[in-house]
């Protein structure tokens, strides 16, 4: 299923400029603009596994999740998929094909049943080109995800599978975890298999090093989540991976 609500409407645009607004593409933007774009939003709908929109596909509009999960991969020539994201309510993706113009970079698929929030191209190119502090907006950001996609290709490179699991688990700490008893608690229901395509390696090289962060006292697994039990402690495994 792949429904559309519509047309736009004043609800519908309040919900949207809520979830612009916490988004790292739009946090900081005008909240005129931002309401200028909220007012474009429509609603689709996605089923478990069902894609909304593959490598390579031309780019038709500007995603937001606002309910359930959306995993962005890239599968190689061999067959081999990566996964780069796994994204949760209030994240707002699809921008690089939306900006220049090209075909997708990465696949986009629905984690169970989806809701997603949906700008079109013309309608965010309609704001995009009158307004310039909405350009600036995007530049600044731009460069900002430039610098991101620098330090993974650094961390391909330069840090062990360890150093690597740890750094993943602490962004993913700062985004969407929350407090718990035992310390902090990632929301985001990840499986060891999916945080193996993030780092692209196996389901079972990740379990042996979650399993060895645990009997260290680093973090604990409940529930289908991790909990970081020492957050300070993984910071200084990481600097020492990072000084060897």
């Amino acid at each position: 299923m792949n429904s559309v609500t519509g047309p736009k409407s004043p609800q519908l645009a309040k919900i949207a400029s809520r979830i612009l607004a916490g988004s790292f593409l739009f946090e900081d933007l005008d909240p005129e603009l931002l309401e200028q774009l909220s007012n474009q939003a429509t609603v689709r709908r996605f089923d478990d596994g069902q894609l909304l929109f593959e490598k390579g596909a031309p780019a038709d509009g500007l995603y937001a999740v606002e309910a359930g999960k959306v995993r962005i991969s890239s599968v190689s020539e061999t067959g081999k998929e990566i996964v780069l994201n796994v994204l949760a309510p209030g994240a707002v993706f699809g921008e690089i094909a939306l900006l220049d113009g090209e075909p997708r970079t990465a696949t986009a698929r629905a984690v169970g049943p989806t809701r997603t929030l949906f700008i079109s191209r013309d309608d965010f190119f309609e704001i995009f080109d009158r307004e310039a502090p909405l350009r600036r907006h995007i530049t600044a950001l731009l460069c900002r995800r430039l610098r991101w996609v620098s330090d993974l290709l650094e961390d391909a490179n330069f840090l062990d599978l360890t150093a690597r699991l740890i750094k993943r688990i602490l962004w993913l700490a700062e985004r969407h975890g929350g407090p718990d008893p035992e310390g902090i608690r990632i929301a985001l229901p990840l499986s060891q298999q999916e945080l193996g395509l993030m780092l692209g390696v196996t389901r079972e090289a990740v379990n042996k090093k979650l399993r060895e962060l645990e009997k260290q006292g680093m973090i604990t697994r409940r529930d289908g989540r991790l909990v970081v039990k020492d957050s300070e402690g993984l910071k200084q495994l990481l600097a020492d991976a990072v000084k060897n």
